[in-house]
Parts: C-alpha cells; sequence; structure tokens
C-alpha cells in the first residue's frame, strides 16, 4: 500500500522540521509538527480541539547547530510508518493518509507521540470519532479491535497481520 501524495509531503515536511529545531533525526514528533503546518483532517481536528503544541516545539528546540548529512528516521516513527498501512487497510483505505498515521501512533503505547497526544487528553477513540466527522471511515471491525488495542499493538499485532 502506497502514501498519499499528502502524506509524502508531510513527511517530507518533517525533515524541515527537524533540520528547523537544530534535530539530528527525523521522529514522530517532528511529524506531528510538519502536520500542523499543513491542510490536512488530524490538522483540522488539533485546530477543532485548540490543541497547539509550542511547549511541544520549544522542548524539541536544540540550541546547537547540527549539521547533517542524512537524516534517519527513529526506529519508533519507522515502527508507525509500518503499522499506518494497518490502519489504512483497516478503514478501508487504498492509500495511506495522515490520519492513519495518528491512529497508529495513538494506538501504539511505546510511541512517544501517542504518549503526549493522550496526555493531552486525545485517545484512539476520541481522534477516530473526530474523523468520522469530517469523512466515512467504514472498518472491518476485527481489525479495529485488534489495531485500537494498546496491548495488541505493542507486541505487534498489526505488523504481523499487515503481512499476510
Amino acid at each position: 500500500m502506497k502514501f498519499s501524495s499528502e502524506l509524502e509531503k508531510i513527511i517530507a515536511d518533517s525533515r524541515l522540521s527537524a533540520i528547523d529545531l537544530n534535530s539530528g533525526y527525523i521522529s514522530s514528533f517532528h511529524f506531528l509538527i510538519a502536520t500542523l503546518k499543513s491542510d490536512n483532517l488530524p490538522q483540522k481536528i488539533f485546530e477543532s480541539k485548540k490543541w497547539t503544541f509550542e511547549k511541544l516545539i520549544e522542548s524539541l528546540k536544540s540550541n546547537e547547530k547540527q549539521s547533517v548529512d542524512r537524516y534517519y528516521l527513529t526506529k519508533e516513527f519507522e515502527y508507525t510508518l509500518k503499522n499506518a498501512k494497518y490502519y489504512a487497510r483497516t478503514y478501508l483505505d487504498k492509500e495511506v493518509n495522515p490520519e492513519h498515521i495518528i491512529l497508529s501512533m495513538l494506538a501504539d503505547k511505546k510511541s512517544y507521540v501517542g504518549k503526549y497526544l493522550t496526555d493531552i487528553g486525545m485517545d484512539y477513540s476520541k481522534f477516530k470519532i473526530e474523523c468520522e466527522k469530517t469523512r466515512k471511515m467504514t472498518s472491518k471491525s476485527v481489525l479495529e479491535f485488534f489495531g485500537s488495542n494498546r496491548f495488541l499493538v505493542s507486541i505487534g499485532l498489526p505488523k504481523i497481520i499487515n503481512g499476510i
């Protein structure tokens, strides 16, 4: 399953966020910041809930300028991107979209951004409900159950199912 052009742009913008914040790698936090800078479903949900991330951005800023030839994804963000394919499949979408990445983050108890979003009041169910207000989301109920269970996600069940 391929990434949508919208998602490809956000991933590219994640690199720019990492550069702007003087980081030597691209993490799920950089993805979240890049998501806020473009017009997409998660950004609209964050805006409607009045969730701003200035404190997060400030905490990520490094005073030391990095000189980096190549930016690498953190393992956690790479895992999130791979799992996002599962969520696209769960909701019967032909491409992986930004909302699938956010669902992947929220479902994974090891995801730093997932923990951050949970701490500010968002969880998998709330985000899914907000998505459904904007677009139709038909799901395969068994896959949705597995994908929304933080324990099953943390042991890699979506990755196993996605490989089938």
